[in-house]
């Protein structure tokens, strides 16, 4: 049987979506901003003949790009399911067990749990309620069965960088499968006779109990792309067992516009020109310098604009992690000149009040001096290790950034900042806390002035 089928919208034809050479899938993407209200399919008569006559079902399968905003229970779906109501739509599906995540079917009432990528997704609590997590954003508590699965899997189709499946029979969605992925930059590929392996340049951030991709055999089978060193990939498990995926590489230029409203920091961050668009997928092991927003706030501190990188995606538009690949390294070089040449122009007040120093001179404090000190030797002894990789030089030089140009108070200036930073968030190691919130030497000197008056300092 061949299906001949159009998408159209209420704004008018979407476009002719592609068939397989079966003729029975279409795929289409749902945006925030174009919303498939009343889609409709549209058969030719002759193709109904060929399937037999007016009464047989038309199936289809249909890949929808989640946004981040409105998951499969919003009301934008309504249309799409039996009675107009998509929430109640998705718990009959659920009870009905048609629907699957990472091919696994949501477990009943009775049942206990469903994980995720060998991590906790859904679970039941010892008092009987249900809990979940799908995201650091995505997630919920101590629900009734009935809440917390609707929530579980609503939260699964807004994992902006992935695709699910709706199948429809007749135009109404009678089974939903999502497959949710985890992301990392993988500092080395090795491909062995039977498995992939790879490995990360550090141990991840504890944000969830999913085990670091480095400790996982991937089937070569099970691997697409052909991803090799210094690439993001893309990892999830599954029925079938666990797999691997090289994320699309797009050359960009980053530019990055910082602006404070109010005392708040805000940064916009632009790809090739446009407002870069970030997954919701997991990072846990894809460090700072390689996520898709934080290197942006990186070249604010440091200074930098109109930076190459790569930008990789998992879906069309959705970027997934950000790289400098090979011009790691000029772009530290230039990093520690510029540091070094900000030891040279800051003076240091031995009273620490700045008394000593001459009016309008920025400042800092001798133990300012020598912890920044650190951070450019600790940068240079990555920059000279001709062993280091791109990745671990893009580290060095994110840290060098933090204590350089770290705002105070801001949450990725002061997290895991080993130099100036205001705690361990990540629960890594021991809870530290230098005093100075993130602030980074040049930011802290160009905040402090001299008020010695000419002739009055001590010479």
């Amino acid at each position: 049987m061949v299906q001949k089928a159009t998408q159209r919208t209420a704004g008018g034809y979407a476009g002719h979506p592609k068939t397989t050479p079966r003729g029975d899938k279409m795929r289409f993407q749902l945006f925030s901003k174009g919303w498939l209200m009343g889609v409709m399919t549209l058969v030719t008569a002759a193709s109904l003949e060929a399937c037999g006559g007016s009464d047989a079902p038309i199936e289809e399968n249909v890949k929808v790009a989640a946004d981040g905003v409105k998951g499969i229970t919003d009301s934008a779906f309504d249309p799409l399911f039996s009675g107009g109501n998509a929430a109640k739509g998705v718990a009959d599906l659920i009870a009905n067990g048609q629907v699957k995540i990472n091919g696994t079917q949501i477990p009943p009432a009775t049942g206990n749990k469903l994980d995720i990528n060998d991590g906790r997704g859904l679970w039941k609590n010892p008092d009987g309620t249900w809990s979940w997590d799908v995201h650091v954003l995505f997630k919920g508590a101590n629900k009734p069965y009935e809440d917390a699965v609707v929530g579980f899997v609503n939260h699964t189709t807004m994992l902006r960088g992935i695709e699910y499946t709706l199948k429809k029979v007749d135009g109404k969605v009678t089974a939903l499968s999502v497959d949710v992925m985890d992301v990392a930059l993988a500092d080395t590929i090795t491909k062995g006779a039977s498995f992939t392996t790879l490995t990360t340049v550090e141990k991840g951030d504890n944000s969830t109990d999913k085990p670091n991709p480095s400790s996982i055999n991937f089937p070569n089978a099970s691997v697409e792309g052909a991803p090799q060193s210094q690439d993001a990939v893309i990892y999830w498990k599954d029925a079938s067992g666990w797999h691997l995926k090289r994320a699309t590489p797009i050359p960009s230029v980053a530019t990055v516009t910082e602006s404070n409203i109010n005392g708040a920091l805000s940064y916009t961050r632009k790809l090739n020109g446009v407002d870069m668009t970030d997954s919701r997928l997991t990072l846990q092991y894809s460090e700072p310098w390689n996520r898709p927003s934080q290197p942006f706030q990186a070249m604010a501190w440091m200074g930098e604009n109109s930076v190459n990188v790569q930008a990789w995606q998992s879906t069309p538009g959705v970027t997934v992690a950000l790289s400098r690949g090979t011009s790691a390294r000029a772009s530290l070089t230039s990093a520690l000149l510029k540091s070094r040449e900000a030891l040279t122009k800051v003076q240091v007040s031995a009273t620490g009040t700045g008394s000593d120093v001459a009016s309008g001179q920025p400042w800092v404090t001798t133990h300012y001096r020598d912890t920044f000190s650190r951070a450019v030797a600790d940068a240079q002894a990555i920059l000279d290790n001709p062993a280091a990789s791109p990745a671990q030089v893009e580290g060095a030089l994110y840290r060098l950034a933090q204590a350089y140009g770290g705002r105070t108070g801001d949450r990725n200036s002061w997290l895991e900042n080993r130099y100036f930073g205001k705690g361990d968030d990540y629960k890594r190691g021991a809870p530290f806390d230098t005093g100075y919130n993130g602030t980074g030497f040049w930011t802290y000197a160009q905040n402090h002035l001299g008020t010695a008056v000419a002739g009055a300092i001590a010479r």
